[in-house]
């Protein structure tokens, strides 16, 4: 995947996962997830909350501040800040 192909945190860390050759099952189960829930994350229908997003950068090879400068280098810190945000709410 190119770059410019990255348009979401999950479409982000799904390039990585794929990059280090693991499956998406080894990642959650390395994560203490379900692969169901890889799943969401990587599709952008669920987003890790900080402690799961550090366990899943640091299973990429990367420490959570690694993995949230590239979201911000690509352009993706406020869109997944905004849909943190509005994960949130629903769940209040």
């Amino acid at each position: 995947m190119e770059n410019h192909e990255i348009m979401t945190v999950g479409k982000l860390i799904e390039q990585k996962r794929r990059a280090k050759r693991l499956r998406q099952d080894d990642l959650a189960f390395n994560c203490n997830i379900t692969r169901k829930a890889m799943s969401n994350i990587e599709t952008n229908k669920n987003l890790p909350g900080l402690p799961l997003f550090v366990k899943i950068a640091h299973e990429l090879d990367m420490n959570g501040y690694e993995l949230l400068k590239e979201i911000e280098e690509r352009g993706l810190l406020d869109i997944y800040l905004q849909k943190y945000r509005n994960n949130d709410d629903k769940k209040s």
